[in-house]
């Protein structure tokens, strides 16, 4: 291979190639530097420079197919007649008293900002996982960010929460959906810890904070509150229609059981253990009743109203979750707040436990669920970066500190 080619794969305009061997399956590139300073670098007088000594420097850089490389640096150091100071040589992708180049270091870290794990990359790349960490270190903006244009910053923030270490309390992780990036990790999910951390905001950036969105979950509220009385708190849609799911299949399960125990049994079923009220179709349409009914094909649409002829218990408890799931259909918000009042009171005479739960629950919720017909924000960002930090942790086979947790959150999300 030409010095030119090596050059060019290398980016090395200041270094003169001497030598190229390979050995121990790696590549070592002997190189020198091209040019002589042009002046003492301690007082600046030019042509009174002698050469003291000639320290060669392995430094570690990009790998080549796989292979990694070493540059063995033929350094210069220098002595000037005129001060009587020496300096060594210097280059832009060999820093001083580093054994890996800068290029190397930032490679590394973007590799781990992708989301692999450090000792993944440390394997790959043939180095210690101390490199990994130093790149990913460095390769890390300041947190938190705050652009200084204030188009950017941001508008509106989801708050989620995201396990870090099973019997630990989990902790919050803030993120901007319109900026598409995690602003911080905080521990712990309560009042004070959210408290906390929109306190210490600049002023202009929580005044420029108009919508968070959050799980209905009280303490995230409150806290927001506390600190951000301006801000339009809107419940996750998810979340609420979720629960409505829950409280269905809460009452299938009832009325699964109140038929596996009413009636009396055969003497033959006494024998075998069998129990003749046993109903199948309930069980087997779990799934089916929690699709929603726009969705359900010809045959699914079918067996549902063939169960709730047999059941129509069920068919009404079906019911009450379609009519609330339908209210997130609703174009304005007077009309919404019309069907929900009408949705609670069906709910809260229907009889069932647990939809009666489920509409004392959301009489709590009622503002902020109504506050989506005004700004139509979900958490549906802050569960996606839920689901990539799962990924994270998997790669990296857990992390068990926090302080690392969170670090690996903002280099891969931040």
């Amino acid at each position: 291979m030409e010095d030119v080619d090596l050059l060019g794969l290398f980016d090395l305009e200041d270094f003169k190639i001497i030598d190229l061997r390979h050995a121990d399956d790696s590549v070592v590139i002997c190189v020198e530097s091209a040019s002589p300073p042009d002046g003492c670098q301690c007082c600046g007088v030019v042509g009174d420079l002698i050469v003291k000594e000639r320290p060669v420097v392995r430094v570690r850089d990009l790998s080549i197919s796989g292979r990694p490389a070493w540059l063995s640096w033929r350094k210069h150091r220098w002595s000037c007649r005129s001060c009587h100071r020496t300096f060594t040589q210097s280059h832009p992708v060999c820093a001083q008293r580093q054994r890996v180049s800068l290029r190397l270091r930032s490679h590394l870290g973007n590799r781990a900002r992708a989301g692999a794990a450090h000792a993944e990359v440390a394997r790959d790349e043939h180095v210690s996982r101390y490199h990994v960490r130093q790149g990913a270190r460095s390769s890390r903006p300041p947190t938190p960010w705050w652009p200084v244009e204030i188009e950017r910053w941001p508008r509106w923030i989801s708050l989620d929460e995201a396990a870090h270490r099973r019997n630990r309390e989990l902790p919050t992780v803030i993120s901007a959906p319109e900026q598409r990036r995690v602003l911080d990790v905080i521990p712990g999910r309560s009042k004070q810890a959210v408290q906390q951390w929109l306190h210490q905001l600049p002023a202009d950036v929580a005044a420029n904070i108009k919508v968070v969105s959050i799980d209905p979950y009280d303490a995230y509220r409150r806290g927001i509150q506390a600190e951000l009385p301006h801000a339009l708190i809107v419940c996750d849609p998810f979340h609420l229609v979720r629960g409505a799911g829950t409280a269905m299949d809460s009452v299938r399960r009832d009325r699964q059981r109140i038929a596996r125990t009413s009636g009396r049994l055969a003497h033959g079923a006494r024998q075998s253990g069998k129990q003749h009220n046993w109903q199948p179709d309930l069980y087997r349409s779990r799934h089916r009743l929690l699709s929603a009914e726009e969705r359900l094909d010809p045959k699914n649409a079918t067996k549902l109203k063939a169960l709730f002829a047999l059941d129509p218990e069920m068919g009404r408890a079906w019911a009450l979750k379609e009519d609330f799931r339908t209210l997130y259909h609703l174009s304005s918000r007077a009309e919404a707040e019309q069907r929900l009042d009408a949705f609670l009171t069906a709910a809260e005479t229907s009889g069932f436990p647990a939809f009666v739960s489920f509409a004392h629950g959301l009489r709590k919720w009622r503002t902020e669920f109504l506050a989506y017909f005004d700004k139509p924000a979900t958490n549906g960002y802050a569960e996606g970066i839920t689901n990539k930090i799962k990924v994270i942790k998997r790669r990296a086979y857990g992390l068990p500190t926090f302080a690392g947790f969170r670090e690996r959150i903002l280099l891969c999300c931040g």
